[in-house]
Protein backbone atom coordinates (compact mmCIF):
# COMPACT_ATOMS: atom_id res chain seq x y z
CA UNK A 1 0.00 0.00 0.00
CA UNK A 2 1.35 3.44 -0.95
CA UNK A 3 1.22 5.79 2.05
CA UNK A 4 2.65 9.32 2.20
CA UNK A 5 3.00 10.82 5.67
CA UNK A 6 4.16 14.30 6.65
CA UNK A 7 4.29 16.48 9.72
CA UNK A 8 1.85 19.41 9.56
CA UNK A 9 0.98 22.28 11.87
CA UNK A 10 -2.63 22.22 12.97
CA UNK A 11 -4.28 25.35 14.33
CA UNK A 12 -6.97 24.94 16.95
CA UNK A 13 -9.38 27.88 16.99
CA UNK A 14 -11.85 28.84 19.67
CA UNK A 15 -14.81 30.58 18.04
CA UNK A 16 -18.14 31.94 19.12
CA UNK A 17 -20.86 29.50 18.06
CA UNK A 18 -23.07 31.70 15.87
CA UNK A 19 -24.12 31.90 12.22
CA UNK A 20 -21.52 33.46 9.92
CA UNK A 21 -18.42 33.17 12.11
CA UNK A 22 -16.89 30.31 10.10
CA UNK A 23 -17.87 31.96 6.81
CA UNK A 24 -16.11 35.17 7.87
CA UNK A 25 -12.99 33.29 8.90
CA UNK A 26 -12.86 31.37 5.62
CA UNK A 27 -13.34 34.62 3.69
CA UNK A 28 -10.33 36.16 5.51
CA UNK A 29 -8.22 33.14 4.59
CA UNK A 30 -9.43 33.25 0.98
CA UNK A 31 -8.68 36.97 0.66
CA UNK A 32 -5.03 36.20 1.48
CA UNK A 33 -4.86 33.12 -0.77
CA UNK A 34 -4.62 30.62 2.11
CA UNK A 35 -6.18 27.24 1.36
CA UNK A 36 -7.79 24.89 3.88
CA UNK A 37 -6.37 21.37 3.55
CA UNK A 38 -8.46 19.82 6.33
CA UNK A 39 -10.92 20.96 9.00
CA UNK A 40 -12.91 19.50 11.86
CA UNK A 41 -15.33 21.28 14.16
CA UNK A 42 -16.60 20.43 17.61
CA UNK A 43 -19.36 22.44 19.16
CA UNK A 44 -21.13 23.16 22.37
CA UNK A 45 -23.73 25.78 23.20
CA UNK A 46 -21.64 28.95 23.20
CA UNK A 47 -18.32 28.14 21.53
CA UNK A 48 -16.94 26.00 18.79
CA UNK A 49 -13.52 24.42 18.55
CA UNK A 50 -12.12 24.19 15.04
CA UNK A 51 -9.07 22.11 14.15
CA UNK A 52 -7.71 23.30 10.83
CA UNK A 53 -4.70 22.50 8.64
CA UNK A 54 -3.78 25.22 6.15
CA UNK A 55 -1.39 25.23 3.21
CA UNK A 56 0.29 28.28 4.79
CA UNK A 57 0.08 27.99 8.58
CA UNK A 58 2.31 31.02 9.26
CA UNK A 59 0.09 33.29 7.21
CA UNK A 60 -3.00 31.67 8.72
CA UNK A 61 -1.69 32.45 12.19
CA UNK A 62 -1.17 36.10 11.20
CA UNK A 63 -4.72 36.30 9.85
CA UNK A 64 -6.19 34.76 13.01
CA UNK A 65 -4.19 37.03 15.29
CA UNK A 66 -5.24 40.13 13.32
CA UNK A 67 -8.87 39.01 13.55
CA UNK A 68 -8.57 38.50 17.32
CA UNK A 69 -9.30 34.76 17.09
CA UNK A 70 -7.97 32.77 20.05
CA UNK A 71 -5.94 29.84 18.80
CA UNK A 72 -3.17 27.39 19.58
CA UNK A 73 -0.92 25.23 17.40
CA UNK A 74 0.15 21.60 17.48
CA UNK A 75 2.08 19.33 15.18
CA UNK A 76 0.08 16.50 13.68
CA UNK A 77 0.47 13.75 11.14
CA UNK A 78 -1.07 14.15 7.67
CA UNK A 79 -1.41 10.84 5.84
CA UNK A 80 -2.39 10.32 2.23
CA UNK A 81 -3.47 6.74 1.71
CA UNK A 82 -5.28 4.75 -0.93
CA UNK A 83 -9.01 5.43 -0.97
CA UNK A 84 -10.20 1.84 -0.75
CA UNK A 85 -11.58 -0.56 1.85
CA UNK A 86 -8.90 -1.34 4.38
CA UNK A 87 -6.72 1.73 3.72
CA UNK A 88 -7.39 3.35 7.08
CA UNK A 89 -7.30 0.00 8.86
CA UNK A 90 -3.80 -0.63 7.54
CA UNK A 91 -2.52 2.77 8.70
CA UNK A 92 -4.13 2.35 12.13
CA UNK A 93 -2.67 -1.16 12.50
CA UNK A 94 0.77 0.07 11.43
CA UNK A 95 0.70 2.85 14.03
CA UNK A 96 -0.49 0.38 16.66
CA UNK A 97 2.39 -2.01 15.92
CA UNK A 98 4.81 0.92 16.31
CA UNK A 99 3.35 1.65 19.77
CA UNK A 100 1.79 4.92 18.62
CA UNK A 101 -1.61 5.84 20.07
CA UNK A 102 -4.11 7.70 17.89
CA UNK A 103 -5.63 10.46 20.02
CA UNK A 104 -7.95 11.72 17.27
CA UNK A 105 -8.39 11.58 13.51
CA UNK A 106 -10.32 13.45 10.86
CA UNK A 107 -10.23 13.00 7.13
CA UNK A 108 -11.95 12.99 3.82
CA UNK A 109 -12.00 11.47 0.38
CA UNK A 110 -13.98 11.91 -2.78
CA UNK A 111 -15.79 8.99 -4.39
CA UNK A 112 -13.62 7.63 -7.16
CA UNK A 113 -10.52 9.52 -6.00
CA UNK A 114 -7.36 7.48 -5.69
CA UNK A 115 -6.32 8.89 -2.31
CA UNK A 116 -7.81 9.94 1.00
CA UNK A 117 -6.30 12.49 3.38
CA UNK A 118 -6.46 11.97 7.15
CA UNK A 119 -5.05 14.14 9.92
CA UNK A 120 -3.94 12.22 13.00
CA UNK A 121 -3.22 13.53 16.47
CA UNK A 122 -0.80 10.92 17.77
CA UNK A 123 1.15 10.21 20.94
CA UNK A 124 4.54 9.79 19.24
CA UNK A 125 4.74 11.94 16.10
CA UNK A 126 8.35 11.24 15.13
CA UNK A 127 7.95 7.51 15.71
CA UNK A 128 4.79 7.51 13.57
CA UNK A 129 6.56 9.35 10.73
CA UNK A 130 9.55 7.02 10.82
CA UNK A 131 7.39 3.91 10.92
CA UNK A 132 5.03 4.95 8.13
CA UNK A 133 7.86 6.16 5.88
CA UNK A 134 9.45 2.69 6.04
CA UNK A 135 6.30 1.32 4.43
Amino acid sequence: MKIAAEKVRQLTLFLENRPGILADLCAHLCDRGVNVRAMMTLDNTDTGVVRIVLDSPDEGTEILSAAGVAHSTAECLAVQMPNNPGGLAEVARSLSLAGVNIDYIYGSSTAGAGNALCIFGVSELERALTHLSRG
